[in-house]
């Protein structure tokens, strides 16, 4: 039995998540034939064929899945070993990044990050916006709603928000505002492009609620695929728009419609791998935007 070369496992671990050899070549600073000349030599060793080769790119085997697993387990806990010798005690330094939502990166961590910055400016951050389907292997932190599936990462709470709905004044004065659940089907309604459920919740739960079982969804005015779209066209007078109550939102000006609506709610949570629980510049981070208002 012939040893698996270290080296070797950052070449199928990078050829997997790239699902492309061109993509993993750019990423290894090799170029394409040497990749390629080094996965053969790879597959001759082992015995077996670690990825197919499809139309669309490469493809894992049963085999090669079984090395990715375990080549993905060994460069993170070597990743995460190197970020946990380098944290120095007497004072926080280095990189952190983070995976976030588009709009909780943009509107919510961004801002919030300010006091962080000065505290410790020898942390440097890297913001990563992903509309959905967020991979937390991508970072050292990722900010989102909770991971299924993940015994390997800390997620702690970090705030929980309710979806509510919102209009302009100029709207309101315009068109009335509505009263009852019923009234809403006969106001304009600004909604998410699609029958979608965000990484927020529900973004089209302005269409159902309140309505009989079985009963058709209300019909949207304005439909964009955008979080940042759907409160501009708000701001903007086109409509009534659901959105999470995060303080940012009633300081643009929007009045809350049926205040006593209360929509699904929606948990943000800090989430790490465990084996980074020791991490200093992890544990200040939540500590500090755990204090800070949604």
């Amino acid at each position: 039995m012939r040893p698996i070369d270290l080296s070797k496992l950052k070449l199928v671990y990078e050829i997997a998540r790239q699902e492309n050899m061109t993509r993993a070549a750019d990423k290894l600073n090799l170029t394409q034939s040497a990749l390629s000349k080094a996965l053969i030599n790879l597959e001759d060793q082992l015995g077996t064929k670690l990825f197919d080769r499809i139309s669309t790119g490469m493809r894992l085997t049963p085999q090669g899945e079984r090395l990715y697993i375990h080549a993905r387990n060994i460069l993170e806990q070597h990743n995460n070993f190197e970020k946990e010798f380098y944290d120095k005690e007497e004072e926080v330094s280095g990189d952190l990044r983070i995976v976030t939502t588009s709009y909780l990166g943009a509107e919510w961590l961004a801002p919030c990050l300010e006091g962080f910055t000065k505290r410790h400016p020898k942390v440097h951050f890297q913001i990563l916006i992903r509309s959905e389907n967020i991979h937390p292997t991508e970072a050292d932190i990722a900010i989102c709603t909770f991971i299924q599936h993940q015994p390997h990462l800390i997620q702690k709470p970090l705030f929980t928000a309710y979806t509510r709905l919102f209009a302009s004044p100029s709207y309101l004065r315009k068109y009335g505002e509505p009263k009852s659940l019923e009234e809403l089907n006969h106001h304009r309604l600004i909604t998410y492009k699609g029958n979608h459920y965000s990484s927020y919740g529900s973004t089209n739960w302005i269409l159902n609620v309140g309505n009989n079982p079985g009963a058709l969804p209300r019909k949207s005015y304005f439909d964009i695929e955008s979080l940042h779209g759907m409160l501009n066209c708000a701001l903007l007078g086109y409509g009534i728009v659901e959105f999470p109550d995060y303080s940012k939102v009633f300081k643009l000006g929007l009045k809350e419609v049926l205040p006593d609506l209360i929509g699904p709610e929606i948990k943000i949570y800090y989430a790490f791998p465990e084996t980074r629980k020791n991490s200093k510049k992890i544990k200040l981070l939540y500590e500090y935007l755990s204090k800070q208002q949604k």
